[in-house]
């Protein structure tokens, strides 16, 4: 039986702050991949050059998201949607989700359910991101999730001198006596009665955790929706080099992309991701192809946040939108998804 030949992904991402999302200029993280061989990839950059008047090797989505280009812009987007995947992340929301990960599963896990595996995980999540501003008061919920945030986050500069957990424990103390919701108030105990967890975070050295980056978990959802994509066939992710992206995590990453994933209750098929491999994105077009794609991703949601869902790049767009983006139920972004679910993930989550 002849051997598949490895498909390769391109990838790219715009809105890549770190992980200190809650005080992030963009408050979304887009991930974007392509399915592009080098000399089609060079053609849309020739296009997009062509579109632009640009004589640089690399073109920026700033300029081709121009609004004297649209038509053409278009124009090069519609014979791609089918090639295409754009992972949108919300960052507060990715925070709260990590909060529920973190510190509720444990407390979940005492009653013999699995969070992640049952969808409870992301129903946690979206009551407190929803009911929890209005409950508390958005600028105290904000504080909440940044004290959480600056507990987990990996700390690289030299001498730099973490917060304790205590900071944390506090806030989540107040928060409690505040509440007066009954979901909100579920949520809390839970975190509460959990909170010792933290201590397993607290004061983490480069390296270890990195739990607060959207960039790596996100790899883990990009290769199961490649997997829906393509179909069973194996392939690799390429990106732009990181020095944060260390080997050990590339296997780790690979690893837990080919196991079985359940998504809410629904089981999809493990993918077969071969490798992730680093380049100069400044030397491949494809990488720069879903650079420009990464930008008019950022783009589409910034729109939706703003309370603009049928703009005409959303409609160009919408084939290329990753069912298991990370946003709350209810959210702009899960509106801007709901109008035009993609025809490609109506298998996978029917």
């Amino acid at each position: 039986m002849p051997v598949a030949e490895t498909v390769t992904i391109a990838c790219d991402e715009s809105g890549a702050e770190g992980e200190n999302l809650m005080r992030a200029r963009h408050p979304v993280f887009v991930h974007a991949s392509v399915h592009l061989d080098t000399e089609e990839a060079a053609d849309v950059m020739t296009q997009l050059r062509t579109i632009t008047g640009s004589a640089r090797d690399e073109v920026k989505s700033g300029i081709v998201l121009d609004v004297r280009h649209r038509a053409d812009l278009l124009r090069v987007l519609e014979p791609l949607a089918p090639r295409v995947n754009i992972n949108l992340v919300e960052k507060a929301y990715y925070v709260s989700s990590k909060l529920v990960a973190l510190l509720t599963a444990a407390a979940q896990e005492a009653r013999g359910i699995d969070i992640e595996r049952t969808g409870y995980g992301r129903f946690y999540a979206s009551v407190l991101f929803n009911l929890a501003p209005v409950d508390l008061g958005a600028t105290f919920w904000r504080q909440l999730l940044r004290r959480y945030n600056d507990l987990i986050r990996v700390y690289a500069r030299a001498n730099a001198v973490p917060p304790s957990s205590e900071k944390f424990f506090s806030i989540l103390a107040e928060a409690r006596a505040r509440s007066r919701d009954p979901s909100v108030q579920e949520v809390l105990n839970d975190l509460w009665s959990a909170r010792f967890f933290a201590f397993d975070y607290e004061g983490a050295r480069l390296g270890e955790l990195r739990e607060m980056d959207p960039m790596f978990s996100t790899l883990r959802a990009v290769a199961a929706n490649w997997r829906i994509r393509l179909g069973d066939v194996p392939f690799e992710l390429l990106v732009d080099r990181y020095s944060t992206l260390t080997e050990s995590l590339i296997a780790s990453i690979i690893s837990t992309a080919r196991e079985d994933l359940t998504v809410t209750g629904r089981l999809l098929p493990a993918a077969d991701l071969q490798a992730i491999r680093q380049t100069d994105s400044r030397t491949d077009s494809r990488i720069q192809v879903a650079d420009i794609i990464a930008g008019v991703g950022q783009h589409c949601a910034a729109l939706a946040l703003a309370g603009t869902f049928d703009d005409d790049l959303q409609l160009a767009t919408s084939e290329m939108l990753d069912f298991q983006g990370m946003w709350s139920d209810g959210s702009p972004l899960d509106v801007l998804y709901d109008r035009r679910p993609p025809q490609y993930a109506a298998a996978a989550t029917s």
